[in-house]
C-alpha cells in the first residue's frame, strides 16, 4: 500500500508527468522509426498496443500492483452509480451534478466489479473510444502520422493524470462533438446531428448545452436539427418531470465553489475586498452569458468554415473562455479540449506549440491537487509570505497564460 502523506499524491503525479514528458521527448526523437513500426502493424493493431501500453497497463500498475485508491470525484461517481444500479431515479432519489443518464452509464461495470476503480476503468475505456473516433475523424492520408499524434496525446500529462488517476469524465463531451463531425463527413442529415447533441446533453453535463446553439446556427436545416434534439430530449424531460417534479434542475441549482485558476482567482489579490465568494451564482451566470455571446460572435466570423473546421475552433474557444472567465473553473478542464488541440489543427507541426503545450499540461496535472491540499485558497497579498501559496499562484498564472495562448491560436486559425 502506498503511504500517501499530505503531498504524496502531488509528488506521485509530478513523477508520472515527468516520465510522460521524457517518453514524449524520445518519441519525437525517433518519430520516423515509430511511424515505420505503425505502418507495419497497421492502424487497429497500433492503436490497441498504444492503448494497452499507456492506459491499461498504467491502470493495472496504479490500482492493482500499487493499491492506489480512487479519490475525489471518482468516489462521488461511484456512490451515484451505486444508486443508479438500484434503479433509483436520479435527482429525486439521489444527488447528481451531471446529466440524467450519466450515473447509469457509470454503473455499467459495477455489475462485474463494484468498486470506485471500476468507474475509473470505465472512464479509460470511454476516453479510448473517443480517441479512436477522433483519430479516424481527423485522419490524414498518412495513417502512421495519425497514430503518432495518438501516441503524443496519450503522453500528455493532463489527460493521463485526469483520466487514469483522477477518473474524470470531461472528455465525454468532446466525444459527442467529434461524433457530429464524423457523421457530417458521412453526409448524415441535420436531424442525426440534432440527435447526437441531444444525447450529448443527456449523457455528459449541463455545460454541453452551451454548445447546442452554436451548432444550431451552423447547420443548414435548423428545423431538422431542432427536431433531432426534441426526439431524444423531450421524452426524458417528460419522464423526469412526471416522476421527479423539478428535481431535474439540481445540476444548475447547486452552486459551484470558487476554483482556480481563472481570471477571478488570479485577480483576487487585488480585488479580495469584494468578497467574490458571496456572489458566485451571479458571477457564474454573467460568465456563462459572456461566454455564449462571444462564442456566437466567433460563430458568425467562422460562417465560411466547414463543420470539420468550425467545431475544433469553437470548442477550444468555448471551453478555453470557460477556464478564463468562470469562477468555478479549474485546471482539469484542459482535458476537455486536449484532443481537438492535437488532432483538429496543424499546430502539431510547430515545435513551440508542442513545448508550451507540454509545459502547461505538466503544471495542470498537479496544480489542482496542490490547490486543494493547501486549503483551496483565493489568495491575498498577505498569503505570499508562505512559499506554498506563492508557488501555487505562480502555477495558476502559467496555466492561465497557457490557456490564453491556446485561445489566441484557435481564434486566429481559419482552416485545418
Amino acid at each position: 500500500m502506498i503511504d500517501m502523506t499530505k503531498y504524496g499524491t502531488i509528488y506521485f503525479k509530478i513523477l508520472i508527468s515527468l516520465g510522460l514528458c521524457f517518453i514524449a521527448l524520445l518519441a519525437f526523437r525517433y518519430q520516423q522509426d515509430l511511424e515505420k513500426i505503425f505502418d507495419k502493424l497497421k492502424r487497429v493493431n497500433s492503436f490497441l498496443i498504444l492503448s494497452i501500453l499507456f492506459r491499461i497497463i498504467p491502470f493495472i500498475i496504479v490500482y492493482v500492483i500499487l493499491h492506489f485508491k480512487a479519490q475525489s470525484d471518482v468516489i462521488i461517481f461511484w456512490k451515484s452509480a451505486q444508486e443508479a444500479l438500484k434503479l433509483k431515479l436520479v435527482y429525486r432519489d439521489f444527488e447528481s451534478l451531471y446529466s440524467p443518464l450519466f450515473p447509469y452509464i457509470t454503473a455499467l461495470l459495477l455489475f462485474l466489479w463494484n468498486s470506485p476503480e471500476a468507474v475509473t476503468l470505465l472512464m479509460i475505456f470511454i476516453e479510448l473510444l473517443v480517441l479512436w473516433i477522433t483519430m479516424i475523424t481527423f485522419s490524414s492520408k498518412k495513417q502512421s502520422a495519425d497514430l503518432f499524434k495518438t501516441l503524443i496525446y496519450l503522453l500528455l500529462p493532463g489527460p493521463f493524470i485526469f483520466c487514469v488517476i483522477g477518473g474524470q469524465e470531461d472528455i465525454w463531451m468532446w466525444g459527442f462533438a467529434c461524433l457530429i463531425i464524423y457523421c457530417w463527413k458521412k453526409q448524415k442529415s441535420d436531424f442525426v446531428l440534432g440527435i447526437i447533441t441531444g444525447l450529448g446533453l443527456l449523457c455528459t453535463k449541463a455545460f454541453f448545452v452551451l454548445f447546442i446553439p452554436l451548432i444550431f446556427f451552423k447547420v443548414t436545416d435548423k428545423v431538422k436539427f431542432f427536431l433531432g434534439n426534441i426526439v431524444v430530449g423531450l421524452p426524458v424531460l417528460v419522464f423526469l418531470l412526471y416522476y421527479g417534479g423539478n428535481s431535474f434542475l439540481m445540476p444548475i441549482r447547486l452552486a459551484q465553489e470558487p476554483m482556480a485558476p481563472n481570471a477571478w482567482s488570479i485577480a483576487n489579490p487585488f480585488i479580495w475586498s469584494f468578497n467574490l465568494g458571496n456572489n458566485i451564482k451571479v458571477i457564474n451566470w454573467i460568465g456563462l452569458f459572456v461566454i455564449l455571446v462571444f462564442a456566437l460572435w466567433q460563430t458568425y466570423l467562422s460562417r465560411k468554415l466547414t463543420i470539420q473546421e468550425y467545431i475544433p475552433k469553437i470548442w477550444i474557444i468555448l471551453f478555453g473562455l470557460m477556464m478564463v472567465i468562470q469562477i468555478g473553473s479549474y485546471a482539469n478542464y484542459v482535458f476537455i479540449y486536449s484532443m481537438p488541440l492535437i488532432f483538429g489543427f496543424n499546430f502539431f507541426n510547430r515545435k513551440r506549440f508542442i513545448v508550451i503545450t507540454f509545459l502547461i499540461q505538466f503544471i495542470a496535472s498537479f496544480q489542482p491537487s496542490l490547490w486543494f491540499r493547501i486549503g483551496k485558497p483565493f489568495l491575498q497579498f498577505k498569503d505570499f509570505s508562505e512559499l506554498r501559496f506563492t508557488m501555487e499562484y505562480f502555477f495558476e498564472i502559467i496555466i492561465f497564460i497557457g490557456v490564453l495562448y491556446w485561445l489566441n491560436l484557435a481564434m486566429k486559425k481559419q482552416e485545418i
